[in-house]
């Protein structure tokens, strides 16, 4: 049994209850009981105060003997030691505001430690669900058969730490092309960059999975925070958010980015609603900071349902006169932020777009009809995703939605919930209609008549998942109607002591049991597709023969999409590859060395040897790059980073790596 998971767990645990008592007995601090008593968690928090006191006065004391701190020379002068004193001095005070603050009885503070709580329960439940991915050993991945293709753009980083700005052109795969141009990558993502350059790009990516699930849950949360919902509604419909079938189910085929998108994506709305709410610019800046995150989150799928959904905003600006509010200036402003904030991938997409072509489906033939969709939201039977049954395919990545029926009861209610702006119920209902006529490939299809490119989302379906935090949110609505019902209450009578004692029970709290079978429906719904497996040894064997000492086109096991990113890991320059999109009007460079398990390539004429039932072929007068005329090929002189050799020792799984270099 792996204890990382377990340890982990425990130090959260202990870590919110933590926070939770110092939180419950932050109320005492003013009275006589905190100030006498010498124990206990009271002690904490006064060597915690003392530790802030203890560094105000050391820090602030430095200035305040400095002779010359009062004198023209100091605040005048911006050179040297005097400067760094008043940069100190500037964070110094920041850490007294803020830190101090936690200790302040002041009822006006801005941040209560009842809502950290509640985040970090939800991250608890996260970090439960994805607990299979917390197991650190690279060679262990996510069961989905495209992960590791999914996560090759990820290594922009590790050949950034290599060589700098030459990771700008990703010349790992198919002759090369701009790596921030890539829309399937989730590259540019900050959690995707942080978790890499801390962890490396299987574990990274790991990681940065469950950090999507606690931000589904997160931006559920933020979505019914909005609505003015109270804690109970907040806690359910964030938990419910986090073991959707909109995210786990995608890990079917391991498509990292589907996931990531699809959590970024769920943030906006959040955000779109904390606007509506009128608060001011920094609801604007969220707002135009979650879009830009979901628009760097990659894929491509998720981005097009979510700015689909935008139109229904009109609901927002316009009053009952028809007439556009002051809130259409904020939604602009936020998405000129957000446009900016993205310009690091949108300014190349747009650039280069135009030289590459996709593979186009303008039948739409893997979207589910309109009308089946609604049913999946209540179906968690794994043998129904994997057969062709209300128009299907048998591919369950594309259709997973479900979260049952207590929570589908629930929304319908919420929409008779009286708290609810009518403009807000609009918003939500019209975004969940729009959605699901893209998911369907109804709407697609229109566009598809005047623009033939947007029978590029061929897998449509995948959108639907954007439709779970709006449901949710009326869920959440339904539920906090129920919850303020007048309920009937119990009365239990008994005698203690020979005197008559009765206790009032609120039948409402029954509904908690709904609430965690819902919860546990979700659960076991979920577990199907959150696996982990060992990866193949054979996969090193084989890389391994297809090192070459030159710069070489090698292509692994065509379609194999677990060889991708070990490969691009040791350095080697695979074509085709795995990619979604190809250069416009331009063939693939021929790879040196192929290999096969389903007879001889084209163009091949030598073999080499053979790795049980897989067979390396080779192409000898094959250049790595080469200047063509009409009488004569000369081959590049190549150059290029160090290709990692691969020695597999004992134990194949966990090669030991040491560079070699390349001319």
């Amino acid at each position: 049994m792996n204890p990382i998971p377990t340890f982990i767990l425990a130090i959260v645990i202990g870590v919110v209850i933590t926070a939770y008592i110092i939180w419950k007995l932050h109320k005492f601090r003013g009275t006589d009981i905190y100030q006498k008593s010498q124990g206990g968690i009271i002690k904490l928090l006064k060597w915690e105060e003392q530790m802030v006191l203890i560094f105000q006065t050391s820090v602030l004391g430095l200035f305040s003997k400095q002779k010359f701190r009062g004198n023209d020379t100091y605040h005048k002068s911006e050179e040297g030691i005097i400067k760094f004193l008043k940069w100190v001095e500037r964070m110094a005070l920041k850490f007294q505001t803020s830190v101090l603050g936690l200790f302040s009885n002041k009822k006006n503070r801005r941040i209560k430690p009842a809502l950290f709580l509640e985040i970090l329960l939800i991250g608890i439940w996260a970090f439960w669900i994805g607990r299979e991915y917390l197991n650190f050993d690279p060679s262990i991945i996510p069961s989905g058969r495209e992960f590791s293709s999914a996560i090759q753009t990820h290594h922009v980083w590790t050949r950034f730490q290599e060589c700098g700005w030459c990771a700008l052109w990703n010349g790992t795969v198919r002759g090369g092309y701009p790596a921030f141009a890539d829309i399937h990558g989730s590259m540019l993502h900050p959690f995707v960059i942080f978790s890499t350059l801390l962890l490396g790009v299987v574990n990274g990516a790991k990681f940065a999975l469950i950090l999507s699930f606690w931000f589904a849950g997160i931006a559920q949360w933020w979505i019914a925070r909005e609505l003015k919902f109270s804690r109970i509604p907040r806690l359910w419909s964030s938990g419910m958010a986090v073991v959707g079938g909109h995210l786990a189910g995608r890990m079917e085929l391991g498509i990292f980015g589907v996931v990531l998108s699809t959590a970024m994506a769920s943030l906006v709305f959040g955000a779109i609603l904390s606007v509506a709410n009128g608060k001011g610019k920094r609801a604007v800046v969220l707002l135009g900071i979650t879009t830009a995150s979901a628009l760097l989150a990659g894929q491509g799928y998720i981005q097009v349902g979510l700015i689909g959904s935008f139109p229904a905003i009109l609901f927002l600006i316009l009053n009952n006169k028809m007439r556009f509010n002051d809130l259409w200036k904020d939604y602009l402003a936020a998405f000129i932020i957000a446009g900016l904030l993205s310009a690091v991938f949108l300014i190349p997409f747009a650039h280069f777009s135009p030289d590459f072509v996709k593979y186009i489906d303008i039948e739409f033939k893997a979207a589910q009809p309109l009308k089946f969709i609604p049913l999946n939201y209540v179906i968690d039977s794994p043998e129904f995703y994997h057969n062709e049954s209300l128009g299907k395919l048998p591919f369950p990545h594309l259709y997973t939605l479900f979260i049952g029926w207590i929570p589908i009861l629930f929304a319908f209610y919420g929409l008779s919930n009286k708290a609810l702006q009518k403009s807000i119920k609009w918003f939500i209902s019209s975004s969940v209609l729009i959605i699901l006529l893209f998911s369907s490939g109804d709407a697609l299809k229109l566009i598809s008549y005047i623009w033939e490119g947007a029978g590029g989302i061929r897998h449509p379906t995948q959108i639907a998942g954007l439709t779970i935090p709006l449901i949710l949110g009326l869920s959440a609505a339904g539920l906090d109607k129920l919850l303020k019902r007048d309920w009937p209450k119990l009365d239990f009578r008994f005698s203690e002591n020979d005197v008559p004692q009765i206790k009032t029970f609120p039948t409402q709290w029954i509904i908690i049991i709904l609430l965690v079978f819902s919860l546990y429906q979700g659960y076991q719904f979920t577990k199907v597709w959150i696996l982990t497996h060992e990866q193949n040894p054979e996969i090193y064997l084989v890389l391994e023969e297809l090192q070459t000492d030159t710069l070489q086109w090698v292509e692994p096991p065509f379609g194999e999409h677990f060889y991708i990113e070990p490969a691009i890991r040791l350095g080697l320059k695979t074509s085709p590859g795995i990619m979604t999109y190809r250069w416009k009007d331009r063939n693939f460079p021929e790879a040196y060395l192929e290999a096969s398990y389903s007879g001889q390539p084209e163009g091949t004429s030598e073999v080499l040897t053979n790795i049980n039932t897989i067979v390396i072929y080779s192409r000898p007068d094959q250049e790595y790059a080469a200047v063509i005329n009409e009488t004569q090929k000369t081959p590049c002189q190549d150059q290029g980073l160090p290709v990692h050799k691969l020695q597999v020792r004992n134990n194949p799984r966990n090669p030991h790596i040491k560079p070699s270099t390349a001319r």
